[in-house]
């Protein structure tokens, strides 16, 4: 883990992360704390299995890939998770929110957000205007079906009050009974 860090920190700027969870002497998912402002990140491992998987993603990996796998597959699953510029960064007034870096705005002011917090937040602004329930939001962005609802609105409620510390003028997520969760952009 340390030679991770250190390579991670000595690198810069860079688009993605491709990590392996099985590290000489720690666990590759203990990388999320270390640097909660990642950017994608794929996870390629041996450990395969539900629990596993979802542990990854839930953690905020973007992708997560089983060994072995060819290099024609994994090169797919990294363009896969990065966007065009064009694509990838969304501006509502002084709010912005970019996925290659993964870094959310407000007056310039950098939001943090954990990697689940920054991918709901980044699913619900790239689809403005539209509700999405707790189990749709999980499925849409994690690619499986929703066993753990209440995790999906521990991080709503989370991402939330942090956007309130930030923009204290708006509710800029919307909740409505029996509709879900919206991204309004009515930021000022």
């Amino acid at each position: 883990m340390d030679e991770a860090v250190e390579l991670l920190t000595a690198a810069g700027d860079f688009d993605a992360v491709v990590l392996d969870l099985i590290l000489k002497r720690s666990m590759g998912i203990d990388l999320f704390k270390a640097f909660p402002q990642l950017p994608p990140v794929i996870i390629l491992s041996s450990l395969y299995g539900e629990d596993n998987v979802m542990t990854g993603l839930t953690s905020g990996a973007a992708d997560y890939v089983v060994k072995p796998c060819s290099m024609r597959l994994l090169e797919t699953h990294i363009a896969l998770r990065l966007l065009p510029k064009a694509d990838a960064v969304e501006t509502f007034g002084r709010f912005s929110v970019n996925a290659n870096t993964r870094t959310v705005k407000y007056n310039n002011m950098p939001v943090p957000l954990t990697p689940s917090e920054f991918n709901i937040l980044f699913f619900l602004v790239k689809n403005r205007g539209r509700y999405f329930t707790a189990d749709e939001i999980y499925e849409k962005i994690w690619c499986a079906p929703s066993l753990h609802t209440t995790t999906i609105r521990a991080h709503l409620s989370s991402l939330r009050r942090k956007l309130k510390a930030a923009i204290p003028s708006g509710d800029i997520i919307r909740t409505e009974f029996n509709k879900g969760y919206c991204f309004t952009g009515d930021v000022l």
